[in-house]
């Protein structure tokens, strides 16, 4: 059943605080892909211990990553090479050029401190070769990615990149991506990877095969408009975990994954003479580790062993298909438990008057707040939980301009408070990602080189 959805006018009152300064920012890379070196929703980093570990994709068809001591504030490893199979596209992608890369990686650690990354796929996805990933790899040693172990080919067709993780309270690794594409019509479904966590003698393992969480790919019926119907459909996930029980830390905390979804592309040049390809806003939560997936109220559940959500599914709606959501979204679960679900979202970014929107679920219903309408937002969402309800959001601006060498930050200290906006100096930047690390959050993003390299940089922002 779907929740209905509240306008908070309350709350869209933004205050402008004086800029923040300039965070200590660190170049990591100057090899990266010219184009997507990192990309928004990939977990590009991960810390274990005081050492952090990053990783990019490279402009010579590899993964690298190294390391970065924050007890000591210095590097301890320069890069190191992950992957080991090299891709070919056969064709051209954007720069002219064979998109023979592996597209973004993630790094991903158990609670014991292995690290692991993810990778492959990518335009080299579209020939159908069942080698273009993805690509999983374990380094050999715990907290260390000077050496790796085996590296392992997922059997998912057409590939599956752009993967976000979460680890639960279990120690449990959660994992979703975007499915590739091929000849099986599948390109664009929502793919889900559990993985157990390891010992410090032995890797993690997944806890089963992949499973498809949100379908989408071919639809006879999608593309309406075309002369003949039938497109593919993009589902573009995020996902959260919530704080655990206290009364019961053996049960799995809740995931909570969003989604929206684009018909025939990822850009805004599909066709539709509504002039917007980025449609609707779903929510789905697991409460038993992600083996079912339910709707926020628990109507409708959904078990991924016999079945996926279908990306339209009005059950799981929180905004209906005619909605423009944009592209690029972030979600949190903020609170003690069992937490409040909030969502942030830029209605009206694919028609250029995209606003900075969040919309949470309390008390069963669907509240919404609009953060910053002060530009045609159409960017890329970090978000995340602070103490005691309160959230942080940042954002990168724009590729040229007086704002190119800025991200903004939005601060609501408690629910249903205004939010309050600050400016951060990195310099120049796009492609922004994040990563919870202790006392703080990483952003990462891409820095500019030249038409045949891009670097990649990063910095902790402290959250309270």
């Amino acid at each position: 059943m779907k929740a209905s959805v509240a306008l908070s006018l309350a709350s869209v009152l933004l205050l402008v605080t004086p800029a923040a300064g300039a965070p200590v920012v660190l170049p990591v890379a100057s090899d990266g892909h010219p184009t997507h070196p990192v990309w928004y929703h990939d977990s590009t980093a991960v810390q274990v211990g005081s050492l952090l570990h990053l990783a990019w994709n490279t402009n010579h068809a590899a993964v690298e990553a190294r390391t970065y001591d924050r007890s000591v504030s210095s590097w301890a490893t320069g890069p190191v090479q992950v992957s080991g199979a090299v891709l070919d596209c056969g064709c051209v992608d954007s720069t002219g050029t064979n998109p023979n890369r592996h597209d973004v990686p993630t790094l991903f650690a158990d609670p014991g401190g292995r690290v692991y990354a993810l990778y492959g796929g990518g335009t080299a996805s579209w020939t159908g070769h069942p080698s273009t990933g993805p690509y999983f790899r374990a380094a050999t040693t715990v907290n260390s990615i000077q050496s790796w172990g085996p590296e392992q080919l997922l059997s998912i067709p057409g590939a599956a990149y752009d993967f976000e993780s979460v680890r639960d309270n279990l120690g449990v690794n959660h994992l979703i991506g975007q499915q590739g594409g091929g000849t099986g019509g599948h390109a664009g479904s929502l793919v889900y990877l559990r993985l157990l966590p390891g010992t410090s003698t032995a890797s993690g393992s997944f806890a089963e095969p992949y499973r498809i969480l949100v379908q989408g790919g071919f639809d006879p019926a999608a593309c309406s408009w075309q002369a003949t119907a039938g497109c593919d459909i993009f589902v573009i996930g995020r996902i959260a975990v919530a704080p655990a029980d206290p009364k019961n830390p053996s049960a799995p905390a809740a995931l909570y994954v969003t989604w929206g979804w684009s018909e025939k592309n990822l850009s805004n040049t599909c066709g539709d003479p509504s002039g917007f390809c980025d449609r609707g806003l779903s929510v789905a939560v697991s409460r038993d580790g992600g083996s079912t997936w339910s709707n926020v109220s628990g109507t409708v559940t959904t078990n991924l062993a016999t079945a996926a959500i279908p990306y339209d599914d009005p059950d799981y709606q929180v905004l209906p298909p005619s909605a423009n959501v944009g592209l690029f979204k972030a979600i949190v679960v903020s609170g003690s438990y069992p937490g409040t679900p909030w969502i942030a979202h830029q209605p009206g970014a694919g028609l250029g008057s995209g606003t900075i929107t969040v919309t949470g679920y309390s008390g069963g219903a669907w509240t919404t707040q609009i953060v910053d309408s002060s530009r045609g937002w159409n960017n890329h969402l970090v978000m995340r939980p602070g103490k005691k309800g309160a959230i942080y959001l940042w954002s990168d601006i724009a590729q040229s301009g007086s704002n190119a060498s800025n991200l903004y930050q939005w601060l609501r200290t408690s629910a249903g408070g205004s939010w309050a906006r600050s400016s951060l100096s990195v310099g120049p930047n796009w492609f922004l990602t994040g990563r919870s690390v202790p006392n703080g959050e990483l952003l990462m993003w891409r820095t500019p080189i030249d038409a045949s390299s891009s670097g990649v940089a990063f910095a902790i922002v402290p959250v309270s």
